[in-house]
């Protein structure tokens, strides 16, 4: 076939694929350029060909180029390359070697496998076109021997420092500091607490001061009246009545007897004056079980705690009126009276008297 190798020559210098329909494909890659000091050799930059013979596929690249480079129509450069490519088949089936020109040799090998070994001499590389290898001689850099480093050794040998001797020494330096800091500038020894800030060299104790301050003591007015009138209902009332100013006390009235027993001409009951504080006992010990600031609700509580059978009793030395369920001349009935109350669920603390 009349220009078959300088067809597909042609297609590689631009492309880097070419399909050649019912023969194979030929794919391009460019390869850099190389430097071969044993034999003195630089080649250029090229292309390095691979041959597969299963790219059988037309992709209508090699028959239009053809075609129009000898002025053929599709079909008849199709007949003739259809001619060719049978040709070469058979030729390679036979054992033949075949060579293209400027493009390498094929052969077939004993398992089918077609071997393409291609031409080094013909550079398919379109920039590097027309290159060829440049020889050149190398010659060997001289390497200057340097003088030998004179070494210099000191007069005095290096003493050796022994660690462990050191890590003694930072370890007994602020245990010593501390047996002197801590007799001579705290006083832990004394109180026998010890604080971070004792072991703190920065920080500087100060001593506590005290200041004289004076007590003022409001003159308590004397009791203008000591009987109170107030009309009995029925039913058990405690009211409340101003004794002084800011000084409040309640007074019980018990209910009033049934008719058949009281004198019909009385129409008021005369009751003496009921304070809240009772008689102060001889007992050491009280186990209060409430506070109150309402008396008629510490009342209320005595009188469940009496239905309970404890001893209650009301005290009031301050704003607050308690509740004790007992008293007690030492600890141990003390403890009596606390297994009972907390036996009915009361839960209270201890008033030393």
């Amino acid at each position: 076939m009349q220009g078959f190798e300088d067809t597909i020559i042609q297609l590689l210098l631009r492309h880097n694929c070419v399909v050649v329909p019912g023969f194979g494909g030929f794919v391009a890659k460019q390869v850099a350029a190389e430097l071969d000091f044993n034999k003195g050799l630089i080649s250029p930059p090229k292309k390095a060909l691979l041959f597969n013979r299963f790219l059988l596929a037309d992709d209508g690249l090699f028959l239009a180029e053809y075609a129009k480079q000898y002025g053929l129509y599709y079909d008849d450069a199709k007949t003739q390359l259809t001619l060719h490519t049978d040709a070469l088949q058979r030729q390679l089936r036979s054992g033949e070697t075949i060579k293209l020109a400027k493009l390498g040799t094929f052969s077939r090998q004993i398992d089918g496998q077609i071997s393409f070994e291609q031409d080094r001499f013909f550079n398919l590389l379109l920039s590097s076109y027309g290159l060829n290898q440049l020889h050149f001689e190398s010659k060997p850099i001289e390497i200057k021997e340097e003088e030998p480093i004179i070494e210099l050794k000191p007069n005095q040998t290096e003493t050796k420092i022994k660690w462990s001797k050191v890590a003694a020494a930072a370890c007994l330096l602020p245990l010593a500091f501390y047996s002197f800091w801590i007799p001579t500038q705290t006083n832990a020894l004394q109180s026998g607490l010890f604080s971070s800030t004792d072991f703190n060299p920065m920080h500087h104790q100060v001593a506590p001061a005290y200041q004289k301050s004076s007590l003022t003591l409001h003159k308590i007015l004397p009791r203008t009246t000591s009987n109170l009138e107030f009309e009995a209902t029925n039913k058990f009332q405690v009211l409340p009545y101003e004794w002084q100013t800011g000084y409040p006390m309640y007074v019980a009235i018990p209910a009033q007897p049934k008719a058949n027993n009281l004198n019909p001409t009385t129409s008021s009951t005369h009751i003496e004056s009921f304070t809240p504080t009772e008689t102060a006992s001889t007992a050491s010990y009280d186990f209060i079980v409430g506070c109150f600031s309402n008396f008629q609700n510490a009342q209320n509580l005595k009188l469940k705690l009496e239905r309970d059978g404890f001893a209650a009793r009301l005290i009031q030395n301050g704003p607050l009126t308690k509740v004790s369920a007992g008293a007690a001349q030492n600890l141990s009935e003390l403890q009596h009276i606390q297994q009972q109350a907390t036996a009915r669920g009361l839960q209270g603390w201890v008033l030393n008297n």
